[in-house]
C-alpha cells in the first residue's frame, strides 16, 4: 500500500471513530441526476452544514451516489492522523502534492484550516474542520467544493465559476470573475420572477446542455445589497455585512429555485457606469478566457477533465457580454431579452 492509500486510509477509519462518538446526522442530497449522503455532527452548534444543498426526492442514494464524512475537533482523538507531508506541500494551490492520484486525492484549505480525503475505492470523501460551528457564514454557504468537484468530474460534469438563472426551462449562464456582477444579476433576475440556480456556483453537464443548482444560498456585497433591498430580511448574518458578504439560504417560497435547465446562453457580465444594461455579442472564445481562470482557482486546479468539460461548455451556447447599468430594473430585462430571442 503506498503511502497516500495508507493516509487515506487511516483518515478513513479515525473519521468512522470520531463520529461514532457523536450524535450524528445523516442526509442525502442530489446536483442534478448525482445524488450523494452527507454525514455530520449534529451536534456542533449554529446551522446544519448540509443548508445550501437541494434535498434528494429520497433517502436511497443512485449507483452515483458518493458519501460526504464530515467530522471536527483537534483533540488527540479527533484530530487526523499525522500528515505524512511538510507544512507547505499544499502550496500553492491546496492540492497536496505526491498525495493526488486517481485513487487518493487529499487537499488541505488555509481559509478554514481544513482537509480533505477523497478516497476513489470507498466512493467517499472524508473532510476535518477544527470547529465546524465555527465556520464563516460564507463558508457555510458554499461548503464541500472542493470534493463535489472531484465527484461531478467522475460523471462528465463540472463545478463552475458562474450563476444562472432560467425562463421556461432554458437558463442564462452568467460567467466572470469576482466583482463581475453575477450575484447581482442573479438575483435581480429571480425577483423578478426567472428561476434561481445560483449566484456563485454551479454545475454544468455539457454533453446534456444542461446548468444544475449546487447550492441554494446566495452571497452579496453590501452594494449590492443597497441595490437590492428586498432581499435584506433573509440575510443569515445581518450583524456582520458590513465587514463581509450578506449570505442568504433560499427556498422556494422567497426565490423561484429550480435544480436543473438548459444552458441556452452564457453571458458574461461587467459593471459599468452607464444607467443601462446592454448587450454585445461574444464569442466561445471569450466566454473559455471568463470561465477557465477563476473556475481553477476556485477549485484548486480542477481535474485532466476540467479544461475539456469547460471548453465543450463555452461552444455550446451563444455569448454575449453584458454591461451591467445602474438602473437595476434593466438587469433582468436584458437578460430576458437574450433567452426570448434564443427561443424565437
Amino acid at each position: 500500500m503506498n503511502a497516500s492509500l495508507a493516509f487515506a486510509e487511516a483518515v478513513a477509519v479515525r473519521c468512522e471513530a470520531a463520529l461514532g462518538q457523536r450524535k450524528i446526522r445523516s442526509d442525502s442530497y442530489r446536483i442534478g441526476s448525482l445524488t450523494f449522503r452527507l454525514t455530520a455532527p449534529a451536534d456542533a452548534g449554529g446551522r446544519w452544514i448540509g443548508s445550501a444543498f437541494l434535498p434528494a426526492e429520497t433517502d436511497s442514494i443512485a449507483a452515483s451516489g458518493y458519501r460526504l464524512q464530515v467530522w471536527d475537533g483537534i483533540a488527540a482523538e479527533t484530530a487526523p492522523p499525522a500528515r505524512p507531508w511538510g507544512p507547505m506541500a499544499h502550496e500553492p494551490l491546496g492540492l497536496i502534492e505526491g498525495f493526488c492520484d486517481e485513487a487518493v486525492r487529499c487537499a488541505f484549505d488555509i481559509h478554514t484550516s481544513s482537509l480533505t480525503v477523497h478516497h476513489a475505492a470507498n466512493n467517499a470523501g472524508y473532510l476535518w474542520y477544527p470547529e465546524l460551528a465555527a465556520l464563516p457564514a460564507w463558508a457555510q454557504a458554499s461548503p464541500f467544493r472542493i470534493p463535489l468537484s472531484w465527484f461531478a468530474n467522475r460523471h462528465g460534469q463540472q463545478i463552475v465559476h458562474a450563476a444562472a438563472v432560467a425562463v421556461d426551462g432554458r437558463a442564462a449562464l452568467i460567467a466572470g470573475g469576482g466583482g463581475a456582477g453575477k450575484s447581482t444579476t442573479a438575483l435581480a433576475c429571480a425577483l423578478s420572477g426567472m428561476s434561481y440556480l445560483g449566484d456563485d456556483y454551479c454545475v454544468i453537464e455539457p454533453a446534456a446542455r444542461k446548468v444544475h443548482m449546487l447550492y441554494q444560498s446566495a452571497k452579496l456585497l453590501r452594494s449590492s445589497l443597497d441595490m437590492l433591498p428586498a432581499v435584506r430580511p433573509w440575510l443569515a448574518n445581518a450583524d456582520r455585512v458590513e465587514r463581509e458578504k450578506g449570505v442568504m439560504f433560499l427556498d422556494p417560497s422567497r426565490l423561484p429555485l429550480t435544480p436543473s435547465a438548459e444552458v441556452a446562453a452564457i453571458l458574461l457580465p461587467r459593471v459599468t457606469g452607464a444607467a443601462r444594461t446592454t448587450l454585445r455579442k461574444g464569442s466561445s472564445r471569450d466566454a473559455l478566457h471568463a470561465i477557465l481562470p477563476s473556475t481553477i482557482g476556485g477549485l484548486m486546479g480542477g481535474t485532466a477533465a476540467t479544461p475539456r468539460l469547460l471548453m465543450a461548455l463555452a461552444a455550446s451556447a451563444p455569448v454575449y457580454h453584458i454591461d451591467l447599468g445602474s438602473e437595476i430594473a434593466s438587469v433582468p430585462d436584458t437578460v430576458a431579452s437574450v433567452l426570448e430571442r434564443i427561443h424565437a
